[in-house]
Parts: structure tokens; C-alpha cells; sequence
């Protein structure tokens, strides 16, 4: 009997649902990437740019004409006139040399710009991830603070009404302490809510129709962060996405630039002609060359020349501010991470441990009437609030170093 007891407990537990795994950010990230519709937008239009490639390579296709003349409207005189004839030509242009290299690679580069636009959206919907993990992590130690203070707030509104009840204490310190403790409930809400607002986002950008909540984030490891900005921002230059799509796009405009002064020198159409005259009558043939002449060069190809000149310039200047927006915003966050890492020391080291001290000292005090409430209460809230601004601190310098790898293009590496 007590080994079928035994195992009916094990089955028992067997049906149990297993605990939730640890929600950590390199698997969400993993899953943004796989399944985010933003980025099978981006690359479908990348590899759309890579089909155009050949295209703008290649000749024009041949055109093929056949025709007949006939003498007279009477009857067919196929045959009987000499003039009569079915008529077959094939004709076919070629560009002048250079042009169509110059289009291929005009058409490439602006591939290549496409494909670093896909890779610049697979890193910011990897740094949407990471800021949405970062506030699902504060929201989810808010409300453990939250908790933690609950059984001080209790502790405290019952000394305030022992102290009421023994005549010793006025009602305004009970409504003071249950005020409190009123308090701590609206602050666990408006926690739950940014909790689910920050699942909500997390869901979305990892392609999730799923309604539940998700698990409890790993526990918090920092992340090590010790680059200077000189090397963050020569690793921008060389890796980060925007970038490489606005040197591809000055690439393009450029190829753009001499494919346009290249569009006076005329493109040759050559064409075979073959008329078959039937009756004995002998067969004739020729051969046509055509070139188009450029008598409107000013309003036609020196205007093209002057608008591609104007978009290369436009695109330089694009890459030049491009440039200065990544080294501002790489400084500004390294400067979050700096503040961050000073606030944080102060606030683990000296204020949190000492503000500690003082709670149980604060409801004694008070409970013996050599403290007030208002005292009591900022002394029992002091180590909290410094311990979610802590938290805070973490968490924005954790987003702040995520925005950093955007810009320098490896945080999907760093996953």
C-alpha cells in the first residue's frame, strides 16, 4: 500500500505544471530575429534590390519585325510584282561602352544599401528587445520592493494604532501610517501595469500572439562595459548599419554621376534587314545603323548630369551627418553608462546599507512616542526608495549600453 501510495503522489506531481524557465534576453532576442515581421519587410526588399542587379546590366532585348507590302489594293501581287515583297528585320541597341557596367553598379550599391537598411532593422528590433527586457526587469523588481515594504507598512500602522488605542498617539498618525500602506498599493499597480505594457512590447517584436505572462527575467548580472568612446565610435564607423547604407548610397549616386555624363555619347541600334520577293523575283537585303542625336543636350542629358551631381552631394552630406549622429549619441550614452556606474556605487556601498540600519530603530522610536509618523515613515521608505532608484540606475544603464551596440551594429552579436 505504501508503494502504491507513493506512486500515486509521483503521478500526482508528474501532472503538476513545471516551473517556469528563466526569461533571458539573448533567447528573446534569438526569437525577435526569427519571427519579427519588420525585418521579413526589410530583407524581402534587399533581395528584391539583388534581382534588379542583372537587369540593369543587360542589353535591350532585340526587337523583331516582319511586314508586307503589296502593289496595288486589287489583289495580292505577291509573286507577280517586283515590288511586292514580305518584309523580316532584327534590330538590336547597344549602349555606348561603359554605360552599362556603370548602371550594374549604381544598381548594386543600392542593393547593398538595402541590405544594410535589413541589417540596421534586424539591430534596432534587437535593441526594441533589449529596451523592453530592461523595463520588464524594473518593473518586476518594483514590485518586489513593493512587496518587501508591505509588512513594514503594516508593522508601522499597528503601533500607530496601538498608540491611538493606549491614548498616547493622535489619529492623524493612524491615517498617516494607513495612508501609506494605501499608497503601496497604488505603486504595485502602476508597477504591474508597466510590467505588462513591457511583456506587451516583448511579445510583439518577438511575433507572439501569446496572452499570458511571461516568466521571471534571469537574475542580473551587469554587463561589463569597458570601452573608451574613441573606440566606440571607430567601431561605428566600421560596423555600424547606417552607415554602411549611406556609403553605399554615395556609391551609387556616384556610379549614378558618370553613368549621366555618359548618357551624350550616343547608344547604336543596328538593324538587318531581309525582304523575300517571291515569283523569281530576287531577294533583297540590308543593314541600318541609327544613333539618336543629342540636340537638347541642356534641358535633357546636362540637366541629368546636373541632378546626379546634386544627389551625390546630397549623399555625402547625408553620410557626413549620419557620422556626427552616431558619435553624438554614442557619447551621450556612454555618459549615461559613466553616471550610472558612480550612482550606482554610491547608492550599494553607502546610502542603501545606512538607510537599512535605521528601520527597526524608526519603529521603536515611534512606537515609544519619541518619533512621529512623518519621521517614522521617511525613515522606513528611505532604503526602499533608494534601493528602486538603485534598480533604476541598473536598468538605464543597461538600456543605454544596448542603444550604444545599435549604433556600432553588434548587438545582435552580442546576443
Amino acid at each position: 500500500m505504501r508503494t502504491w501510495g507513493l506512486a500515486l503522489v509521483l503521478w500526482a506531481v508528474s501532472l503538476l505544471p513545471a516551473g517556469a524557465e528563466e526569461l533571458r534576453l539573448e533567447d528573446l532576442v534569438t526569437v525577435a530575429l526569427k519571427n519579427n515581421p519588420d525585418i521579413s519587410v526589410a530583407e524581402a526588399r534587399a533581395e528584391s534590390a539583388r534581382q534588379r542587379i542583372s537587369r540593369e546590366g543587360s542589353l535591350m532585348d532585340p526587337m523583331l519585325s516582319v511586314g508586307y507590302q503589296n502593289e496595288g489594293f486589287e489583289k495580292y501581287t505577291y509573286g507577280e510584282s517586283g515590288d511586292s515583297q514580305w518584309m523580316f528585320s532584327l534590330s538590336q541597341t547597344f549602349p555606348f561602352p561603359g554605360k552599362r557596367p556603370l548602371q550594374r553598379e549604381a544598381a548594386a550599391s543600392e542593393a547593398g544599401a538595402l541590405e544594410a537598411s535589413a541589417r540596421a532593422v534586424r539591430r534596432e528590433v534587437a535593441g526594441r528587445v533589449a529596451q523592453a527586457y530592461y523595463d520588464l526587469v524594473l518593473a518586476v523588481h518594483e514590485l518586489d520592493i513593493t512587496a518587501e515594504r508591505a509588512p513594514l507598512a503594516s508593522r508601522l500602522e499597528e503601533a500607530a494604532l496601538a498608540r491611538y488605542g493606549s491614548g498616547t498617539g493622535a489619529q492623524e498618525e493612524v491615517i498617516t501610517a494607513q495612508s501609506a500602506k494605501y499608497l503601496l498599493l497604488e505603486a504595485e499597480a502602476m508597477a504591474r501595469t508597466r510590467k505588462e505594457s513591457a511583456e506587451a512590447l516583448l511579445r510583439r517584436e518577438t511575433g507572439s500572439l501569446d496572452p499570458g505572462p511571461l516568466a521571471r527575467p534571469a537574475p542580473f548580472t551587469p554587463t561589463p562595459f569597458p570601452y573608451t568612446l574613441g573606440e566606440l565610435v571607430e567601431k561605428a564607423g566600421q560596423q555600424a548599419p547606417e552607415l554602411s547604407e549611406k556609403g553605399s548610397m554615395v556609391t551609387a549616386a556616384a556610379s549614378r554621376l558618370d553613368r549621366a555624363r555618359k548618357e551624350a555619347w550616343p547608344d547604336v541600334t543596328l538593324m538587318g534587314q531581309y525582304s523575300n520577293r517571291g515569283g523569281g523575283f530576287e531577294d533583297m537585303w540590308g543593314l541600318t545603323a541609327s544613333v539618336p542625336l543629342p540636340l537638347f543636350y541642356r534641358q535633357k542629358q546636362g540637366a541629368f548630369v546636373a541632378e546626379s551631381s546634386w544627389d551625390l552631394t546630397g549623399a555625402k552630406k547625408e553620410l557626413e551627418a549620419a557620422k556626427l549622429k552616431v558619435a553624438s549619441e554614442i557619447r551621450d550614452n556612454l555618459a549615461m553608462v559613466h553616471a550610472a556606474d558612480r550612482i550606482i556605487e554610491l547608492y550599494a556601498t553607502a546610502l542603501i546599507p545606512k538607510a537599512r540600519q535605521s528601520v527597526d530603530a524608526a519603529i521603536a522610536l515611534f512606537a515609544s512616542g519619541r518619533m512621529d509618523a512623518s519621521e517614522a515613515l521617511a525613515s522606513l521608505n528611505a532604503p526602499f526608495d533608494y534601493e528602486l532608484l538603485l534598480w533604476q540606475q541598473r536598468v538605464q544603464r543597461e538600456k543605454a549600453i544596448a542603444r550604444i551596440r545599435v549604433l556600432t551594429g553588434d548587438l545582435e552579436e552580442n546576443r
